[in-house]
């Protein structure tokens, strides 16, 4: 079995995985999320209490850990509505044989995890802690390092947070905050692939975002 500092992992440092897990109707469902390395046997993540992540976890005591590049994996996972029916292709997983959670086909590393500890630390959010059951790695492959891969992700994540807050009108502040830097993202990729997979996405999101803001002003008014 791979360790977790051999695929990347640095302790008390986060990095971005997609987690999957079976909603109770044995539909995979899967969800970017940011993990530290506690030690190199447990992994721990603030899930929000509202989501369907935290829910599957809390049936099935268990998860994968997905590690991939592919950006359009990344962002049709944080939104859903981004494919057809809103729902994530079926072909996308596969039951890992160690924990009862999918995994994704095409992660370039797996890491499958049981709940050691779920404690409630707001009235948002739950740290999870897992214990490490497996991890799987394919071959490393070293590519060229290309600015708008990591400049699409945090877009990807900024949002995910812009469309939680952007109905509160006491994180307004926060909102334009996140929206200054979504359009810094979006000045990386027009500037280094600005006809890419990348800025495909970035293109779509800014689209979903206008929305959001413009529901809110509807509301608001």
């Amino acid at each position: 079995m791979a360790k977790l500092a051999e695929i990347g992992f640095l302790k008390d440092v986060v990095g971005e995985t997609i987690i999957s897990t079976y909603n109770g109707d044995g539909t995979p469902n899967a969800a970017p999320m940011g993990v530290i390395m506690v030690d190199e046997r447990h992994v721990a993540v603030n899930l929000y209490n509202t989501s369907a992540t935290l829910t599957n976890v809390k049936a099935r005591r268990c998860a994968v850990l997905n590690l991939t590049d592919d950006i359009n994996v990344y962002y049709r996972t944080a939104f859903k509505e981004a494919n057809p029916n809103s729902a994530l292709p079926r072909e996308w997983f596969t039951k890992t044989q160690t924990v009862n959670a999918p995994k994704l086909v095409s992660a370039q590393a797996t890491i499958d995890v049981s709940v050691a500890d779920l404690e409630e630390v707001s009235k948002e959010k739950t740290e999870a802690t897992f214990i490490v059951d497996q991890v799987q790695a394919t071959p490393r492959f070293e590519r060229v390092y290309c600015r708008a891969f990591g400049a699409t992700v945090e877009a990807i994540i900024y949002a995910t947070r812009v469309k939680i807050l952007v109905n509160d009108e006491t994180e307004q502040k926060r909102v334009s905050q996140l929206l200054e830097r979504i359009q810094l993202c979006c000045n990386i990729v027009d500037h280094v692939a600005p006809n890419s997979a990348y800025s495909v996405i970035m293109a779509d999101l800014t689209k979903r975002i206008a929305v959001w803001v413009k529901n809110e002003d509807s509301a608001s008014n």
